[in-house]
């Protein structure tokens, strides 16, 4: 018999890399989700292509496919029950519409004397896991709770695929086609796993997981944000183009060098383990095919800058550690400076700082207290570019 994963979310994500890992490990993909058209195309076809771009171009047929709209909990409920694993992917803010289904799934199966289940939380929320279960805890009756919980793994997952913003014609005339670079790993949090190893394509068992969180957070994605800031500002479109301005790669590097070495003494990752992550990091940047904007790099300034998040995130990282984060400030500089008209995070950020002066906007927006040295730095890297831009 096939094993089976329930996916709930078919975009880019669960369409176009989750499922890819359960449909190579052979099991058999049943989506979740809102969107009805993509859910008739899926039932009617039951299988669609990823275009995988970049090195390694191809295209994988996904097969086994089949999908249930997700107002229908009870059908829902039917296929956890049996299922091999779950897997969520739907953002953050939609994550509690999946508890229900979840939940009663889980008591089902508990019903029915099943095996233990994981639930792979793949979204954009650094407690993902943790809400999940409480709201799935919540809609379990007494005498069930503890049993079905304790047979029950919410798994966190640390999802590093990049997938580009999809063209209306970027896959032909396939409405369920979708572009892809070729990366296929995902770290999962070892701990939460509950039962054996299934075995599947490109999932790996982590621990701490805490470690690969901070790394993804504070190499790929701060990096990804710094590359969009320093390269809107100095004109170019592409990230990949921005990568090859001397002056950006120089400073880039430079913020790389603050966060890996704050990274390395912070979890005692193995340097050159770390250095070899940073390398095929940059050259999966590198990736022209993907079509990465400066501007889809950057955008949203104001979340991105927030004191937890990617850039201020990694520079309070890097003082945990005793390491200045100077170079760090200049990309907090760059993101201060990002006004692109069609991001209106932008101009929200460009209003603050012209209703009430930079240093309420850094303590508004990213935490940074006036008296503290990081804002004496970032006071320096605006002042070095008063001009409006980075670079001419």
């Amino acid at each position: 018999m096939m094993r089976k994963a329930v996916q709930f979310g078919a975009g880019n994500i669960g369409r176009g890399f989750l499922a890819q890992l359960f449909h190579e490990s052979g099991m058999e993909v049943v989506f979740v989700d809102v969107a009805q058209p993509t859910l008739d195309a899926i039932n009617e076809r039951k299988s669609y292509a990823i275009q995988i771009v970049g090195e390694g171009a191809c295209k994988v047929e996904i097969t086994d496919v089949r999908a249930i709209h997700a107002r229908e909990v009870v059908r829902v409920a039917a296929e956890i029950a049996d299922a091999d694993i779950v897997c969520t992917a739907v953002g953050a803010s939609a994550l509690k519409f999946t508890a229900p289904a979840i939940a009663a799934g889980i008591a089902a199966r508990q019903a029915n004397n099943g095996g233990p289940l994981n639930v792979l939380l793949c979204e954009n929320l650094h407690n993902a896991a943790e809400v999940l279960h409480d709201a799935v805890s919540d809609l379990l009756s007494d005498d069930v709770r503890g049993a079905a919980l304790a047979n029950t793994g919410f798994v966190q997952t640390v999802v590093a695929r990049m997938v580009p913003m999809q063209t209306p014609d970027g896959s032909g005339a396939d409405p369920l086609g979708i572009r892809v670079e070729a990366y296929k790993r995902l770290p999962v949090d070892a701990d939460s796993w509950i039962g054996p190893d299934l075995k599947i394509v490109g999932v790996e068992q982590v621990s701490p997981f805490e470690a690969y969180v901070d790394r993804k957070l504070y190499t790929h994605n701060c990096a990804h944000a710094v590359l969009g800031y320093l390269g809107y500002a100095a004109g170019y479109e592409f990230g990949y183009q921005a990568l090859h301005d001397p002056r950006i790669e120089a400073l880039l590097a430079a913020v790389l060098q603050e966060t890996g070495s704050a990274l390395v003494s912070k979890h005692h990752l193995d340097p050159a383990e770390h250095a070899a992550h940073v390398a095929d990091l940059l050259h999966r940047f590198e990736n022209r095919d993907l079509g990465d904007t400066c501007i889809r790099l950057a955008r949203d300034p104001v979340r991105k800058l927030a004191a937890g998040d990617r850039i201020v995130g990694a520079a309070r990282c890097c003082e945990s550690q005793s390491i200045e984060p100077r170079a760090l400030s200049w990309a907090i500089a760059a993101a201060l400076k990002y006004d692109a008209v069609d991001d209106p995070s932008a101009g929200q950020l460009q209003a603050m700082l012209l209703e009430i002066g930079r240093e309420a906007t850094l303590k508004r927006v990213c935490g940074i207290q006036p008296d503290e040295r990081l804002a004496a730095l970032v006071d320096e890297a605006m002042d070095a570019t008063a001009s409006g831009a980075l670079y001419h």
